[in-house]
């Protein structure tokens, strides 16, 4: 099947990625929903997690919506159950759940350098660690999504704007060097393959208005799943993202136990470090003293 990738990065306690595959066929759709938590919280403006301070504001109604959205998306398999997703219906606030049958299919790579780039000094610039790190993250991502039943090629990447690496995305640092992919997986051979245009469509410049509310959507998500697993900044991102905690959970069930789930092959979590020895890769966990504090709890 064919995505496109949608990048953000956060840089909270390490150096997040988060990176969104939506099905080309399924663009619109998933587009079509944002569109409506827009119009029902009646906030244009762009969104990012940084921006949500007040729980009454129309700006984290908004973003609550999106991240709902958001998840009902990476629904893979919906079983013919319903999924209640919150858009907001009620002008003046209160959530009127609505009942869907996603069948969007999206999938959420989220991807953690643990010591916030302290390897810097073995790259020649900033944009070239978020160009590696990323590389990592989209290769493992993608093993463990894909199959020979269910492939994976990507005809388009985007990430948020160029302008705070000082230069534009090398296409070769990102594409050309990732090697040994699985037969499973590739990306298009397409010249110009990477926009790294601003994400704010109210910005002369800007992405597309459609690809900016993806954009826009994949910062929410990295905030509202980094809230959950213990770096949250505001307890307000970790309570507007808690429906990322409910993921989260059952993927740690195992892999068994979420191949049948309604989220089957959509999401993948894992983190790394640069020791003596090289790059190290393992599992991305909560955070210690989140983990200590349900134990105590009996959780």
């Amino acid at each position: 099947m064919d995505y496109t990738l949608y990048h953000d990065e956060s840089k909270v306690d390490g150096f997040w990625h988060g990176i969104l595959l939506v099905p080309n066929s399924k663009k619109a759709e998933l587009i079509n929903l944002l569109n409506t938590v827009r119009k029902n919280t009646n906030y244009q403006s762009e969104l990012g997690i940084k921006k949500v301070k007040n729980e009454r504001s129309k700006i984290t109604r908004c973003a609550s919506g999106f991240i709902n959205v958001g998840v009902a998306s990476l629904i893979s398999n919906n079983k013919g159950k319903p999924y209640p997703i919150d858009l907001f219906r009620n002008d003046k606030g209160s959530k009127e759940y609505e009942t869907l049958y996603p069948n969007i299919g999206a999938k959420f790579i989220l991807f953690r350098e643990r010591d916030n780039k302290t390897v810097l000094e073995n790259y020649p610039d900033f944009g070239s660690i978020v160009e590696t790190t990323f590389r990592f993250g989209l290769k493992g991502g993608l093993h463990f999504l894909g199959n020979h039943s269910d492939t994976i090629i990507i005809t388009g990447l985007h990430f948020d704007g160029h302008e705070h690496y000082n230069r534009l995305l090398d296409r070769n640092r990102i594409v050309s060097r990732l090697h040994g992919l699985r037969s499973y997986c590739s990306i298009s051979n397409v010249k110009n393959i990477i926009d790294d245009r601003k994400s704010n469509h109210e910005k002369e410049g800007a992405q597309s208005y459609e690809d900016c509310q993806l954009l826009q959507l994949v910062d929410l998500m990295i905030g509202a799943f980094r809230s959950n697993l213990g770096f949250a900044t505001k307890d307000l991102h970790k309570k507007i993202g808690y429906p990322t905690r409910i993921l989260f959970d059952k993927y740690c069930k195992g892999y068994k136990r979420m191949s049948n789930s309604r989220w089957a092959n959509s999401l993948c979590f894992s983190q790394c470090h640069h020791s003596s020895g090289g790059w190290v890769f393992e599992q991305l966990e909560l955070k210690q003293d989140i983990r200590e504090k349900q134990l105590n709890l009996g959780l």
